[in-house]
């Protein structure tokens, strides 16, 4: 067989390349090779099955983690200060809980 356009050193047919795209001569031949085709059919259709139920399960995860940025965003909106508006004192609390860290006061 030969081929029309080499590119690269994978369009170099090998003999091996050669002898699997050949027709089998005799009926073991056949049988084997039609047996090898449908254990490769039967587990490409397992890799599909696999990989849409893991594309299922990520798309979950994806909604879960819209709907968190969601509430959290709601919460943001609610706890930040609004231009001409002051801080609420309950607000302020929550800030203050949500530090980590200390506040230290310099004197220039």
């Amino acid at each position: 067989m030969k081929t029309s356009n080499i590119r690269s050193m994978r369009d170099v047919p090998t003999i091996q390349g050669l002898k699997n795209r050949s027709v089998p001569d005799t009926t073991e031949q056949v049988m084997s090779e039609l047996a090898r085709l449908e254990h490769e059919k039967a587990r490409l259709e397992r890799e599909n099955t696999i990989w849409l139920s893991n594309q299922k399960k990520a798309q979950t995860r994806i909604n879960q983690a819209q709907e968190r940025i969601d509430i959290l965003r709601r919460l943001l909106d609610e706890l930040s200060p609004r231009p001409g508006i002051g801080i609420t004192p309950a607000a302020e609390e929550v800030v203050k809980k949500d530090r980590k860290y200390r506040e230290v006061k310099l004197e220039y």
